[in-house]
């Protein structure tokens, strides 16, 4: 029995996700399924994209991904389910896959278009209790991908903000702010793994970083300057201990920063 896992940006104010899951469960009373969050900002795909990139990998072989943040909903913007080697992604057909299919080997993408499958009539508005939810219903009880629709070859991408390295300069960008006002960058610690006290200086706004801590409390309560994390997520955070860095300095999302490499790098213990 595969777990479904719902990703939308719906909020927990209305009834939406408990008819979604109401639906699923009338097709499949032996569902399992997991709210991975449905606190996306609203219509914001690109935030959407980054949740499910940062936690698929923490759950179980043929887990069904249903990703619903579809302001689409209604036109003629594709359905898709997405098989690939471990998982299924279930999903509008507007980039919100894009990142997460990077590191998946695709084995099949059907444009779900079979409508015995539907509730019937399909709102215009409500695509996600009447396609998407009954679509992971039957695809949990053991239905073949194919049954749903035709294969297509492509979908709707858009890539990843890939910091930009000059010289001694690094170009970064905010890609979101958590509820604790962290801003989390598009700088993977894999990637810049080199970043340590005493050879950087981060600029954005009026914000200057130049400290790297492992966990929050290290720092002293009265201490007013911002610092990097290493994130959970797997990308560098820039944080205030006990304070949301975000709204202390103004930023948002999409916020450019500017990382002055004041030091030569190479193996940790030189």
């Amino acid at each position: 029995m595969s777990f479904i896992v719902l990703l939308t940006d719906f909020g927990l104010e209305n009834n939406f996700t408990g008819v979604v899951k109401g639906v699923i469960y009338s097709v499949n009373p032996e569902a399992k399924i997991i709210d991975l969050t449905h606190n996306i900002s609203p219509q914001d795909i690109k935030e959407g994209a980054f949740y499910l990139l940062t936690s698929y990998k923490y759950f179980p072989q043929n887990t069904i991904f249903v990703v619903v943040i579809d302001p689409g909903v209604g036109s003629k913007r594709k359905i898709v389910l997405v098989k690939t080697a471990k998982y299924y992604f279930l999903a509008p057909d507007n980039g919100v896959l894009s990142w997460v299919l990077k590191k998946e080997k695709i084995e099949r993408i059907i444009e779900v278009s079979e409508e015995k499958y539907f509730i019937n009539p399909v709102s215009s508005t409500f695509h996600a209790r009447d396609i998407f939810a009954p679509v992971a219903g039957y695809l949990s009880k053991g239905s073949p991908v194919e049954n749903f629709g035709k294969e297509v070859k492509r979908i709707a991408f858009f890539p990843f903000p890939q910091p930009k390295i000059e010289k001694n300069f690094i170009k970064g960008k905010i890609l979101l702010i958590d509820r604790f006002g962290n801003a989390i960058t598009n700088l993977s610690l894999k990637e810049f793994d080199f970043l340590r006290e005493g050879n950087f200086v981060l600029k954005i706004k009026s914000a200057k970083v130049t400290r790297v801590h492992k966990f929050y409390s290290e720092v002293e309560k009265k201490d007013k300057e911002p610092f990097i994390i290493a994130g959970s997520s797997g990308f560098w955070e820039i944080s205030l201990n006990q304070k949301n860095f975000a709204k202390e300095f103004n930023i948002g999302k999409e916020r450019e920063f500017l990382i002055e490499i004041t030091k030569a790098y190479g193996k940790k213990d030189e």
